[in-house]
């Protein structure tokens, strides 16, 4: 008598092992199926609708020869067989409709991307004539620290030796101190600022760092 090849539903083959605390112990989880393509599911409804076909087509000679309780094990393996036809339809479709949005996110990505790429090839092109203009710029503010480093230089020089009764020479710019303290000499612009030139290992249009953390001195070139 044709029967059911049964099946055990923990299948060691889909399960992963995971060593537990003891080296010696190993605990088995089940591993998730690979999603299948449509492709995948059209060669699996292919195949089962090649065994339904064979398993419609021996039924006349089990109803001639078989008993009943042969014929009855035979309806239910092509009904079951149906059943599964019935599901791969669904899922091929599922999967069908999943693949065109999957290529439909892939190609406004691709799109998004082209777009931000051409950008940024315009946008290259456009940093190199800043990048010009920055060292143009650059080289103009050079005169005017000059002239701030001077008269800062002055000031400083004149409030070290104030004459008796003389205030303090304010230092005409706002003051800036190591982390706003007041209790910190001011530090002028023409010492804090720093302008790199263009290039690996360029040094400085102005000002280049001292020992001093922080600190930024001009070393003309």
């Amino acid at each position: 008598m044709n029967t059911i090849s049964s099946f055990n539903l923990r299948d060691e083959r889909n399960l992963a092992p995971v060593v537990g605390l003891k080296p010696s112990k190993v605990v088995l989880y089940p591993v998730p199926p690979a999603p299948r393509t449509s492709t995948q599911i059209s060669a699996e409804r292919e195949a089962a609708q090649a065994e339904r076909d064979s398993l419609e087509a021996s039924r006349a000679g089990v109803l001639l020869k078989g008993a009943a309780d042969d014929v009855a094990a035979l309806d239910h393996r092509i009904a079951v067989v149906k059943i599964k036809l019935d599901q791969l339809e669904v899922q091929h479709a599922a999967a069908a409709a999943a693949e065109v949005a999957a290529q439909a996110t892939h190609e406004a990505e691709q799109k998004r991307r082209k777009d931000l790429y051409r950008k940024a090839i315009k946008a290259s092109a456009e940093v190199a004539t800043l990048a010009d203009q920055y060292v143009t710029e650059a080289q103009r503010l050079v005169p005017l620290l000059e002239k701030i480093r001077e008269r800062a230089t002055l000031i400083a020089m004149a409030n070290a030796a104030l004459p008796d009764g003389a205030e303090m020479v304010p230092a005409g710019e706002p003051r800036c101190s190591w982390e706003g303290r007041s209790d910190q000499p001011h530090s002028s612009i023409a010492s804090r600022v720093k302008l790199p030139a263009l290039g690996t290992d360029a040094g400085y249009i102005w000002g280049e760092v001292a020992p001093i953390y922080g600190r930024i001195v001009h070393e003309p070139h």
